[in-house]
């Protein structure tokens, strides 16, 4: 589309803003259980914790899906920015629930794989705050990992 056309097609990128604070919510949320795994004492209260970080995503989700029915050009296709932000937060519901499982079945202590598996959810994590915060320049997602800055 030529350059006069869209000086006139409005440019949000308040959805790149959203889509990077529920990748930061959802690192926190893997931090907080992996600290809850750690330290595995007020387990209750922990959970809790991660139950206000949860619902803390569920009010960003309901950010975005507001703001894409209210926008008519949206930077990227709707279907895929509506799968992004559903994965992203079923990510941190499952965060939730494996946490609150620990009271619910009464777990008395954690199992020495257990910590290393929310290790490496915690690496996972980073990784997907990294890829969403590249989002916005096509050339810096396309780097790999290490490289990108």
């Amino acid at each position: 589309m030529s350059g006069f056309f869209q000086r006139f097609l409005p440019r949000d990128n308040d959805f790149f803003v959203l889509f990077e604070r529920q990748a930061e919510n959802i690192v926190a949320g893997a931090a907080a259980f992996s600290s809850m795994l750690e330290h595995y004492t007020g387990v209750p209260e922990q959970v809790q914790k991660i139950k206000a970080i949860e619902h803390s995503g569920d009010e960003i989700t309901h950010h975005i899906f507001r703001k894409l029915n209210q926008t008519f050009v949206t930077p990227f296709d709707r279907e895929d920015i509506h799968e992004l932000c559903g994965t992203m937060d079923d990510v941190i519901d499952l965060i939730d629930a494996a946490a609150s499982r620990f009271v619910l079945y009464r777990i008395d202590k954690v199992r020495a794989g257990t910590t290393e598996l929310s290790k490496v959810l915690n690496l996972a994590t980073m990784e997907l705050s990294a890829g969403i915060h590249a989002i916005p320049s096509p050339t810096k997602a396309l780097q790999p990992p290490g490289k990108r800055k």
